[in-house]
């Protein structure tokens, strides 16, 4: 509690730890002014060793080494060579046994002094990993190598190396050195193994996008294809049905109706005759007359239902009434040519597939009365999968093709706007096998 009595806020469970992805987020949308931030702490953490006469110098060197950081994301091997150069300078240089300094001639300058190793030669690993990072391995291999031999190098040249008993002090250097730089190079190609494997995985994941958007626009373009042709054939049918009405209507009015009409004018005289016979004063009737227009009558009655008839069957067999195996039994036992059969269709399909079923199998037996020279003919009907399967053969002589305007491109026409299909088998010499598959329900 508080000298005021209210409660000092505690952070909620949670807060702390979700900084960490902060300052990645802005490490990684921030990288030069990260970069540019490294580059300070290298410089300042090495700026304890700018000491002595040449303090400036030193401060200069450090300076340049740890800057190299800074565009190290755009030109990383380049940075590395700038990096690698001072470090090999230093190394051959600032770098000394006991004995003596190395001085710039005509200027005073000890450049042993000028290029001793600070803390920001760090510099050399960041730009190593990064190298490792950002570039394929042939490349960040001979950048590794350089490390390593300048690490073996600086380490041959310390000056404890040269006392009595180097020992634990020149191991301690050589695994320092050595399993930094490995380290650094490790680390960086394992971001860059990490980001290849990342790269790799968004490349395939493209590639398997592209493939279902190709496989999805290839289906909607056979859609639409579908749907075309599908609109076709339907207009093909309803042309068809308006032609086949059209036809109908013209055969009731050029058949039936002129027959009923007779019958109409045949019975009003016969009426007239039996009024006439009837009235007083007249003689009787012998019936011949009489007899003569009843019969007449009678005929045109017959022969109007008969035409009724044959009406009525071009639009709905009654046959079909009884079930797809007893139309085709009834068109077999009037084919003019020997039928056998054969219908194994357990549940009934659409009246619809039943009449298209019917026709097919009455137009081609009429083919094969008229055009085969077939002495025999089969017919089968079976159910697969949900669709009927409908076959007929003959032994005729063959060459059947869906010519434009014959029966069989008629048939052709109907089976298609159910969704259908028909195949033809029709060598030279026969046999003739045409297949006709429909769905079960339309």
């Amino acid at each position: 509690m508080s000298r005021s009595g209210s409660q000092v806020p505690t952070p909620r469970a949670g807060v702390y730890p979700e900084r960490v992805p902060d300052m990645r987020g802005w490490l990684r949308r921030h990288p030069w002014q990260a970069d540019g931030l490294l580059a300070l702490l290298l410089a300042a953490l090495s700026s304890r060793q700018w000491q002595g006469a040449y303090a400036h110098d030193v401060a200069a060197v450090s300076v340049l080494l740890a800057a190299t950081v800074v565009p190290r994301r755009r030109y990383p091997v380049a940075m590395f060579a700038v990096a690698a150069a001072i470090g090999a300078a230093q190394v051959a240089i600032g770098v000394q046994p006991a004995s003596g300094a190395v001085a710039l001639p005509g200027t005073g300058l000890q450049l042993s002094a000028i290029l001793q190793p600070t803390v920001a030669d760090l510099a050399i690993l960041v730009l190593l990993y990064t190298l490792a990072a950002h570039r394929p391995r042939p490349v960040s291999i001979p950048g590794l190598v350089i490390c390593l031999l300048g690490s073996v190098a600086a380490v041959i040249r310390w000056a404890p190396a040269h006392t009595a008993r180097p020992g634990a002090q020149l191991f301690a250097a050589v695994a320092g050195l050595g399993g930094a730089a490995l380290t650094a190079w490790v680390l960086g190609d394992s971001v860059a193994y990490r980001y290849r494997r990342a790269y790799y995985a968004s490349l395939e994941e493209r590639a398997a996008r592209l493939e279902a958007e190709r496989d999805a626009q290839a289906r909607i373009a056979q859609a639409a294809e579908r749907a075309r042709e599908l609109q076709e054939r339907r207009a093909r049918v309803v042309d068809e049905s308006a032609a086949r009405l059209r036809r109908i209507e013209r055969d009731l009015h050029d058949g039936a109706q002129v027959r009923l009409a007779a019958l109409a004018m045949t019975l009003g005289e016969v009426k007239e005759s039996l009024d006439t016979a009837a009235a007083p004063g007249n003689r009787a009737d012998d019936g011949t007359r009489t007899r003569m227009l009843v019969t007449a009558a009678h005929r045109n009655a017959k022969e109007t239902l008969a035409e009724l008839r044959d009406l009525a069957r071009g639009i709905h067999p009654p046959v079909l009434d009884r079930g797809l195996g007893s139309a085709l039994a009834a068109l077999a036992e009037t084919s003019q040519v020997p039928v056998g059969l054969a219908v194994s269709v357990a549940e009934r399909p659409s009246p619809a597939i039943e009449a298209i079923v019917y026709f097919c199998a009455a137009e081609l037996l009429a083919n094969v009365a008229k055009h085969s020279g077939a002495s025999r003919a089969m017919v089968s009907a079976a159910a697969q999968d949900g669709r009927i399967v409908m076959t007929v053969t003959d032994d005729g002589s063959g060459g059947a093709t869906p010519a434009p305007g014959g029966g069989l491109a008629g048939l052709l026409e109907r089976v298609q706007t159910v969704d259908g299909r028909l195949g033809i088998d029709s060598p030279p010499g026969g046999p003739t096998v045409i297949t006709i598959e429909l769905p079960g329900h339309a």
